[in-house]
């Protein structure tokens, strides 16, 4: 009669790993049919800064992947260019429809809404603030794969030609 060996706890561990990555894509895949489905039009009422806007329906928005400069608010003084970041992005949207694709996580710790932002010609608005050195790249979230390489060469090309935020002091 044969016996059964135990599992070594090295087996055991290699099984969990598997286990708990297919967890993890399966949930991705999820995320991604459901950030994917997360499409919807509203209308700007007013802009705050380089990366936030109030939309007629009354909720905030925060721009996925940019870091703009911050405006002046309270006792918080202006960072360098955010008075032109905040114009830039307020001449593109401002009292226009745009389109929202709200971000795997829906929204931040403020209970502003995270979203890649589109204009009515289809230009991703998160994109053209780091072409024109509007904002920062911002990955702490994570960037979707199909739009990292062009935000990282967005970013890279307004360092290059030291635009708005990379300009020489």
């Amino acid at each position: 009669m044969r016996r059964i060996r135990q599992p070594t706890p090295g087996f055991v561990v290699a099984v969990l790993v598997i286990l708990l990555i297919a967890v993890r894509l399966q949930l991705a895949e999820r995320h991604g049919q459901r950030s994917a489905a997360s499409v919807e039009f509203v209308t700007v009422a007013k802009v705050f800064d380089g990366d936030t806007f109030l939309c007629t329906d009354g909720s905030r928005v925060r721009l996925l992947g940019v870091d703009a400069p911050e405006v002046s608010h309270g006792n918080q003084l202006a960072e360098r260019y955010g008075e032109e970041s905040g114009n830039w992005l307020r001449r593109r949207i401002e009292g226009r429809i745009v389109q929202l694709r709200i971000g795997s996580e829906p929204f931040d710790r403020y209970g502003r809404r995270l979203a890649w932002v589109y204009d009515d010609r289809g230009k991703l608005i998160n994109r053209e603030l780091l072409r024109e050195g509007a904002a920062r790249l911002l990955p702490d979230f994570g960037l979707p794969a199909e739009l990292e390489p062009s935000l990282r060469a967005a970013e890279a090309e307004a360092r290059t030609t030291r635009t708005g935020i990379w300009q020489k002091r």
